[in-house]
């Protein structure tokens, strides 16, 4: 914390015993008798934000900047309202507590929300993590972009919020704005870019979703130590539109050079270890979202977030000429202007980036997405209701042989799968599905402990019945798959092993010795896996010479 926060700056002070004063009665933390503390974050280019710590709380300020601003600017009474529209949902974002809108406490508007503790990483590139932990922090920032873009506005109820249908038209002429109005020299590649944006506008804008704005690393907080997102942060250019555009603003990072002055300083990604590619996070994104796996007209959304990232630069810089900036290197972002327009028009004439991603990753068949799809609603339906009486079910019978039993109602979810057409999933010649097909519904059904078994695709049997169908003989197949492609019946896996926490094949050791009609096997076995209600057995013994089966 204390490399993100420092003492209040001279132009962004104001009466701290006006705001103790106010806020006293309205925050129970705080009272006419408190101790407040007050410092800066470092950080923040747009509405300054404080660090607010009384005796047993601590609270985050965020206001509208001081003098002069330009118009449509600073909006913070829309970070406010969609922060509390979010928090309603469970949507991770900090629990805004208070907004208010008299100017006389401390010279602006502001709001109050709750401080969240956890890791915010200025550098994009995530240093002092490994590249296993980078790649997890940066799935997890874009599976989040995702749930936010899965949001239905109309539930969120922020009347008013956004203008619907036209976003990328919007945008364009909003920065454009923007930038002319901050602008204090010409700069002949942001018209350039400016003019390229306007006549490339995507065919299709007609998409509407809740979108950031902003959306970047940086803006994230993640868990003190798991790579799991606990709140996004600054929503003040959000609003309702296009999400790929927010897509593209998170991707833009993997297109800067690292020699551009004040941007490297987040800095630049590309060829950083462990952190995901432009194709795999939009990959990522789109599964998450159950949408095709691609970015049309690519090239557009990239510039234009390069677009809107320069226009901001030059706001930031405006700021610093008018003395109200927020930031203490304010005055170096008027540097990365001209190179970030120049960025920005290469990649829109680029034709590397015209066309549809067509490296697609980890995609699955048409028959594949639609049951998926069907597994969703099932499991969402079905399955997932049912965990709290399984709960009860397993904790009542804990210490009772009845712990090895099936719950009466992960039976009648089985017929109900059965019925569904959604059972044995895993085996390509029983399914028709592909295993990649199937690997994307096997994440589905791990979210909840019995759901594989609702649709047969349950260990050891999956294992067994693969063997089986693969290997076993007509009368075998006869004897033992069909039921247990039925459901009838259930099989067990059993290894021996030596004094080795695995079940290593390679380190198995038994004595194998035939007595007349049977075998006896002496070995050390930890764990029989299913053999739990067992009806029939099948089994397999390796000896020196050869393989025996029954």
């Amino acid at each position: 914390m204390d490399r993100q926060i420092t003492a209040v700056r001279p132009e962004h002070r104001f009466d701290t015993y006006n705001l103790k004063r106010y806020l006293s009665g309205k925050l129970d933390s705080i009272s006419g008798n408190s101790t407040l503390t007050l410092q800066q974050y470092r950080a923040g280019q747009s509405n300054p934000t404080f660090y607010i710590e009384t005796a047993d709380k601590r609270y985050v300020l965020r206001k509208k900047p001081p003098g002069e601003l330009l118009p449509g600017a600073h909006k913070i009474d829309r970070e406010y309202a969609v922060q509390k529209a979010l928090y309603s949902v469970g949507f991770p974002v900090p629990h805004p507590v208070l907004y208010c809108t008299d100017t006389h406490v401390i010279g602006t508007e502001f709001y109050i929300m709750e401080h969240v503790q956890g890791r915010i990483f200025r550098d994009l590139r995530l240093p002092g993590v490994s590249a296993a932990e980078r790649t997890a922090l940066y799935v997890a920032a874009v599976e989040t972009l995702a749930k936010l873009h899965s949001l239905d506005v109309r539930t969120l109820e922020l009347l008013g919020y956004g203008k619907g249908t036209g976003y990328c038209k919007r945008q364009v002429s909003t920065w454009t704005k923007q930038y002319k109005a901050s602008a204090h020299k010409e700069i002949p590649a942001m018209d350039k870019l400016s003019d390229w944006l306007s006549r490339n506008l995507p065919t299709n804008d007609n998409e509407v979703s809740l979108v950031h704005g902003d959306f970047r690393i940086d803006n994230l907080i993640f868990h003190p130590t798991e790579a799991r997102v606990l709140a996004v942060l600054d929503w003040e250019l959000s609003t309702t539109g296009q999400p790929i555009a927010d897509l593209a603003y998170f991707l833009m990072p993997h297109y800067w050079p690292s020699h551009y002055k004040v941007i490297s300083t987040m800095g630049g990604v590309t060829g950083v270890k462990g952190i995901p590619s432009p194709d795999d996070l939009i990959s990522i994104y789109c599964h998450c979202r159950g949408i095709p796996n691609s970015l049309p007209q690519q090239n557009f959304f990239i510039a234009m977030a390069i677009f809107k990232m320069a226009a901001i630069a030059q706001g930031i810089h405006a700021r610093h000429l008018l003395g109200n900036a927020s930031s203490l290197n304010a005055a170096e972002f008027e540097e990365s202007v001209e190179p970030l327009a120049e960025l920005g028009l290469q990649i829109a004439l680029s034709s590397t980036l015209a066309m549809p991603i067509s490296k697609e990753l980890f995609m699955l068949s048409p028959k594949g997405q639609a049951v998926l799809q069907h597994v969703k609603e099932f499991m969402r339906k079905h399955v997932l209701p049912a965990q709290q009486e399984v709960k009860e079910y397993y904790a009542k019978h804990k210490d009772t042989p009845e712990r090895w039993h099936t719950p009466a109602v992960i039976e009648e979810l089985k017929a109900k799968a059965r019925a569904a057409g959604l059972w044995n999933l895993f085996l390509p010649a029983e399914s028709g599905l592909s295993q990649l097909d199937y690997a994307h519904i096997a994440e589905e059904t791990g979210h909840c402990f019995y759901s594989p078994e609702v649709f047969n695709c349950q260990a050891p049997d999956t294992g067994n019945m693969e063997v089986l169908h693969l290997f076993g003989t007509e009368e075998q197949k006869r004897l033992w798959l069909e039921p247990l492609l039925r459901g009838d019946i259930r099989s067990c896996f059993c290894m021996t092993e030596p004094d080795v926490a695995s079940s290593d094949a390679t380190n198995m050791e038994c004595t194998l010795h035939k007595d007349k009609d049977h075998f006896i096997i002496n070995g050390k076995k930890w764990w029989s896996s299913g053999k739990h209600g067992f009806q029939t057995y099948w089994r397999v013994s390796l000896s020196d010479s050869g393989v025996e089966q029954e």
